[in-house]
């Protein structure tokens, strides 16, 4: 009996040591993708920023361009569907350029012009008086929307090492998400304190 209690004892010993060397081996596997960024810190912190304030200010304010387009300045939806398909054409042609011209001039000078007109066109649609200017604003800030879209994913892709770039793609794309939310929440409580009029809000 005293043989048989001290083997299930050993039995337990070994059991627990291998639970204890599992779970140690598991949260060894979850850190490392994040140690491997080590010495692009600050890299990831600027690509953060950078998708984050993208979040924050810009998906909300497309989100509500086509309510602002027909509450605001009374487009019926067959317009705004003309203008979604009219501007959809050419924002493809510029998502195609975009690519083009970052691989001649290099992602960061293009995806800084492109910024520029991004936020450019976001505030001066939110201004416009619903005629011509509208139209326009709203086409250029789709066509920068969409070129945007190539160049972000381009550019964190390619900064980053290969052993961590899928690592640092999750988080920015995170951040991205967590901004965004942040973004509508604000728009959201905006929009309540103004008097229900997301053009103002925004």
């Amino acid at each position: 009996e005293e043989v048989e209690t001290k083997i299930d004892a050993d039995i337990g010993h070994d059991d627990k040591g291998n639970d204890e060397l599992s779970c140690h081996s598991r949260l060894a596997r979850f850190v490392k993708p994040f140690s491997e960024i080590h010495g692009h810190y600050g890299l990831l912190a600027k690509a953060c920023t950078l998708l984050f304030v993208r979040g924050f200010c810009g998906y909300p304010a497309e989100f509500f361009m086509f309510k602002v387009l027909q509450d605001r300045h009374g487009y019926a939806p067959i317009q705004v569907t003309a203008l979604t398909l009219g501007g959809g054409l050419i924002s493809i042609f510029a998502y195609v350029s975009a690519g083009r011209l970052s691989d001649v001039y290099g992602r960061r000078p293009i995806l800084s012009v492109v910024y520029v007109v991004y936020f450019s066109m976001l505030i001066a649609f939110y201004n416009a008086d619903g005629n011509f200017f509208t139209v326009t604003t709203w086409i250029l800030f789709a066509a920068a929307m969409f070129g945007l879209d190539v160049l972000n994913s381009a550019l964190v892709s390619e900064v980053f090492p290969t052993r961590c770039r899928a690592t640092a793609t999750t988080i920015v794309v995170i951040i991205n998400v967590i901004g965004t939310v942040a973004g509508i929440l604000v728009e959201g409580l905006l929009y309540l304190k103004v008097g229900k009029d997301h053009w103002t809000a925004m």
